[in-house]
């Protein structure tokens, strides 16, 4: 693969990074959550974080299965 095929890979998975983390906190500011667990604030949260706010959301509230898009 080229530097620039790679590059432009690069570029789609932190534009998707950046998509998963903005549709998680629209999901977690929904659900009442402003702050993460530690009490950062969700934009300064990194993705894992905000991948396990949202667990303790849904865990919290009984779904059994999260919206498809979240998974």
């Amino acid at each position: 693969m080229n530097k620039r095929k790679g590059a432009i890979h690069m570029a789609e998975f932190f534009e998707k990074k950046e998509q998963r983390r903005a549709l998680l906190i629209e999901e977690l500011l929904s659900n009442g959550v402003y702050k993460t667990s530690d009490e950062k604030h969700l934009y300064d949260a990194p993705l894992k974080a905000l991948e396990d706010e949202y667990k303790i959301v849904i865990d919290k509230s009984g779904n059994e299965s999260p919206p498809e898009c979240m998974t």
